[in-house]
């Protein structure tokens, strides 16, 4: 019923899908076949942002934990190149060297062939790497080293003092210097201008072997170098000395260096992937763990601390520094494993039902221990290391044992209060204590002076503690003591008094397994089936699967080392960071197929911080490492506007028709990327999130406005801590719709109303004075006309006339009517046909030539065309006649000439010679005005009027119908 009551248990046995290796990590091999064909991988580059990059035989790949590897589109003239080199610079342009000695760089879907006009190398491009100065540097494998300035390419080879122009890696120093790995040593080189400095250090300067193959920055004033025959040292560039020499060095090629968290890893040609302790790296270097043994061309350590190697076409991971295969066991041990320890030697101790397996990882090598005063029908339940070394071992039925791990000597501990065959739950300490749980009441173990002396007392009755199933009692940082109990929850002592708390106080459950305490002081402990639940001395907070547990089947729960709390259940481990909440996960993805929680004490912590516990393959090591990522880390990869791609920076403004967008994201993490789940959302368009698996957002046809794409990544459905990526944009408004074209228009639309009104208002001004031009031209000529000298002139010469001629009185009189007839017709019309207009003067004329005889001429020099093609106002040649034959004198002795026709400035000229009369002829002079004003609303060209002292010249502008 009780989980260490049970005294066995039945285990589903897995057939494991991932190859282990002794001592090692757990490991996973990834194929790269392309047409269903292997592809050998040249090298491997991990960004800053941790996407890891593929060089390959035949291009570059992209590459996130998955069988999917994305091919990179690369220009023509190297698709299909083997790629020897791959960087990102600052700018995250990305650079890709090619065994052609061709160069390209770009992100996405956007590349270009590096082209100065010094050409590229003939040879293999080995390596790349970015000064100071942000100048690109790469080395080749027979020209040396080339820098990128000024938009050319210089190069450093033997005759500027380089030891070797082949180079296999180059790497920054903190003060600036560029560093060479090179067939004859390591190269310092520096550039000022146009002058070069290279300084050689060999094995005259303590360098192991003059053959180095990688140089790799240790985050501090050193570097870890690698040797084709002796293994690997430590540089310090500040001082220029060696130290932690492989001496004894029998593995072959280095190939890769790379410092994570305590521990060094160097790959080799020939021999595999190796970890060593980066204390034993300076100390016994020679004797590091083998994590797998496949030859090893290249390798990298992703942002969770695994390490990816390329062996041939495979990628092979191994968990890393994090989590190891400690003491390999077959299923059979496993199930019968009920207690582990990891004394301060080292050393894993594993209790069963058989009695106590000690395994040494320095040897490999396992010893069996029997107890012969146990008996094989008892479980071994819980044990415990004191200070003093002595291993305790908690039975269920015959009490306490204690192991001398020197000798091997044990007796049965009778000095027990009660009996002294107790059933033990739990066995732990702190300091010169030791707590005791059993069935029969918790009691405290004191050690005295003397060795292997204890002084025992009660923590109190089970009534007071709550419950007799008490499996954990852990001291905290204050002093108080902590039970957690089966069915009453959890008991604190302190100063004296006891308090429970259980549901009704806000506990979540009230069967609690195991209690920890973070660095704050917070007091964290597992619960039976409602998940984890920290205490802050105010209130309690749970933590379920809905914030990030992976599973409520719990084992136990500790701190580790980085003061983060680690959390064992059936599926593997979830390790929960106090500070954000953030919750990481380590499971079947990484080779934990099973985790033992049927008894609380399989898992254990060491001396060094390090947490152990039991799986179907063995006891599991998970060793806290800084700076590893505990969740998915998001990234926007790239952006295509209208399917091209644009790349996912910089953010930028488009056009209104710019408006078709697709982002491609990731959430890397390389542990369990099938695990990581997405959500996104575009605000400015839709502010709900939208969850999906899928790693591509396609948003068509945006409206102009102000957008931020935001996407974020979790393993467990929980984004409340989730890391997001940005992408802002703005899709601009077409200019017929932003702020100043709208305000122009307005404008222009006022502008023009107004134009539009005041014209109007002019035309009615126009037309009305037109009209009024038009009565007043009227009413002038009818003036003229039937005044008393036209009338009283008139009559006389039809008296004179019918007295000698009265036939030629009736054409008179009937030229006279037509004249008056006319006037009335024309009285209404803007403007005639000039030919009409001249008929209407051939009319008066008539009526004038009657009196004055042939010293009255006109000259009409017009062809019909014009006469019918250009208009003219009504009555105005009758009305400059009128004017002519007023102002001047006519008789035989003064002949009146008027003339009439067209010039080649567009103009009806009237002409006449001026006779001066004796007596200046008095006129209101409204006849001509009268003819300008009506020109000057029937045309943009003014009438021109011209005195010579011998003409009067009247110059009318024609008009088109």
């Amino acid at each position: 019923m009780y989980k260490v009551l049970k005294y066995s248990c039945l285990i589903l046995l897995c057939t494991q899908a991932l190859l282990l290796a002794a001592q090692g990590g757990y490991v996973k091999t990834i194929p790269l076949n392309e047409g269903g064909k292997p592809v050998k991988i040249n090298t491997l580059y991990k960004n800053p942002q941790g996407l890891i990059y593929v060089g390959a035989v035949n291009g570059l790949y992209i590459f996130d934990g998955t069988p999917n590897f994305k091919k990179i589109t690369l220009p023509d003239s190297v698709a299909g190149a083997a790629v020897s080199a791959v960087f990102q610079a600052k700018d995250n342009r990305l650079w890709a060297g090619f065994e052609n000695g061709k160069i390209a760089s770009g992100y996405g879907e956007q590349w270009q062939l590096y082209t100065p006009e010094e050409g590229t190398p003939q040879v293999a491009v080995t390596c790349f790497v970015q000064d100071a100065a942000g100048q690109i540097w790469f080395g080749t494998n027979g020209e040396g080293i080339y820098y990128m300035a000024n938009n050319h390419l210089y190069n450093i080879d033997e005759a500027d003092g380089l030891s070797d122009k082949n180079i296999h890696a180059l790497t920054l120093a903190a003060n600036g210097d560029v560093l060479a790995a090179t067939d004859q040593g390591i190269n310092i080189c520096k550039v000022n201008g146009q002058q070069k400095t290279i300084k050689v250090i060999t094995t005259a300067q303590g360098l192991p072997d003059n053959l180095v193959t990688c140089i790799v920055p240790d985050g501090k004033q050193g570097f870890w170098i690698g040797l084709q025959d002796a293994g690997y040292c430590y540089y310090n560039h500040s001082n220029q000395q060696f130290s932690a020499s492989s001496t004894g060095w029998t593995h072959g090629q280095v190939n890769g260096l790379q410092a994570s968290g305590g521990a060094l890893w160097v790959a080799t040609q020939s021999n595999g992937l190796f970890r060593q302790p980066i204390a034993a790296a300076f100390t016994n270097p020679h004797k590091p763990v083998v994590s797998f043994t496949a030859p090893v061309a290249a390798f990298v350590i992703d942002n969770e601390g695994n390490t990816w190697c390329s062996s041939g076409n495979n990628m092979v991971r191994t968990s890393g520094e994090r989590l190891q295969l400690y003491a390999p066991l077959d299923a059979a041990q496993f199930a019968n494993t009920h207690a582990l320890l990891a004394d301060a030697a080292q050393n894993i101790w594993l209790g069963s039902n058989q009695g106590i397996i000690k395994y040494s990882p320095a040897t490999g090598k396992y010893q069996k221990i029997n107890l012969a005063g146990l008996g094989n029908s008892n479980v071994i339940t819980t044990l415990y290391q004191d200070p003093t070394g002595t291993i305790w071992i908690g039975t269920m039925g015959k009490g306490v044992f204690l192991l001398d791990p020197t000798t091997g000597s044990y007796r049965q501990l009778q000095q027990l209060p009660g009996p002294a065959n107790r059933s033990i739950l739990f066995i732990g300490g702190k300091g010169n204590e030791a707590f005791i749980s059993s069935l029969e009441g918790p009691l405290l173990a004191t050690l005295l002076p003397s060795k292997n002396q204890y002084g025992f007392s009660d923590y109190g009755s089970i009534a007071t503690i709550g419950s007799s199933y008490v499996y954990n009692i852990f001291k905290d940082s204050k002093g108080r003591v902590w039970f957690a109990s089966f069915g009453k929850g959890l008991t604190m002592l302190q100063d004296g008094k006891y308090k429970t708390f259980n549901k009704a106080q806000g506990l979540p459950s009230d069967i609690v397994y195991g209690v920890t305490e973070d660095k704050k002081g917070d007091i964290w402990f597992s619960t039976g089936d409602a998940g984890i639940c920290r205490y802050d001395g105010t209130k309690f907070t749970t933590y379920g699967m809905a914030q990030g547990l992976s599973n409520l089947e719990i084992s136990g729960i500790k701190t580790d080392a980085l003061g983060r709390i680690v959390v064992a259940h059936k599926t593997g481990l979830n390790i929960l960071d106090p500070q954000t909440n953030t919750i990481g996960y380590i499971g079947s993805a990484l080779g934990i197929n099973q985790v033992n929680t049927d008894d609380l004490g399989c898992l254990v912590q060491g001396a060094d911080g390090a947490i152990f516990f039991s799986t179907p393959s063995g006891v599991a090591k998970y060793q806290a490492v800084p700076d590893l990522a505990l969740k998915p880390i998001t990234m926007i990869e790239s952006v295509k506007l209208l399917l091209e791609e644009i790349g996912p920076g910089p953010h930028g403004a488009f056009k209104y028709d710019e408006d078709n967008f697709t982002f491609h994201f990731n959430g890397l993490y390389y542990s369990d990327p099938e695990q990581v789940q997405y959500q996104y959302r575009l605000v400015g368009f839709n502010n709900d999130w939208v969850s999906t698996k899928n790693t591509d957002a396609p948003f068509p046809k945006l409206p102009p406005g102000k957008y931020t794409f935001r996407v974020r990544s979790s393993l467990n459905g929980n984004f409340s801590n989730a890391m997001e990526a940005q992408y802002s944009f703005v899709i601009k408004q077409p200019f017929w719709k932003t702020w100043w074209f709208i305000i122009l228009s307005v404008l222009v639309a006022t502008a023009l109303l107004y134009w539009y009104i005041k014209s109007r208002e002019t035309n009615l001004k126009n037309v009305e004075r037109l009209r009024q031009e038009k009565i007043q031209f009227q009413f002038e000529v009818l003036r003229n006309q039937v005044n008393p000298h036209f009338l009283f002139n008139s009559f006389n010469t039809l008296i004179t006339i019918i007295e000698e001629n009265p036939k030629a009185a009736v054409d008179y009189v009937e030229q006279l009517s037509d004249f008056f007839r006319n006037i009335v017709n024309y009285r209404d019309k803007d403007v005639i046909a000039l030919e009409e207009e001249i008929d209407l003067l051939q009319t008066y004329y008539y009526l004038q030539q009657q009196r004055y005889g042939n010293s009255l001429q006109l000259t009409i020099n017009l062809s019909a065309k014009e006469a019918s093609e250009i208009f003219i106002p009504p009555l105005t040649l009758q009305l400059l006649m009128e004017n002519a034959v007023k102002h001047n004198a006519v008789s035989k002795e003064s002949l009146l000439n008027i003339a009439i026709s067209v010039n080649a400035q567009g103009y009806v000229v009237v002409q006449n010679n001026i006779n001066p009369t004796l007596r200046k002829a008095v006129g209101a002079g409204m006849g001509l005005q009268n003819i300008v004003n009506r020109y000057g609303l029937l045309s943009h060209k003014q009438v021109q009027i011209n005195n010579t002292g011998k003409e009067f010249i009247v110059q009318l502008p024609i008009l088109k119908k």
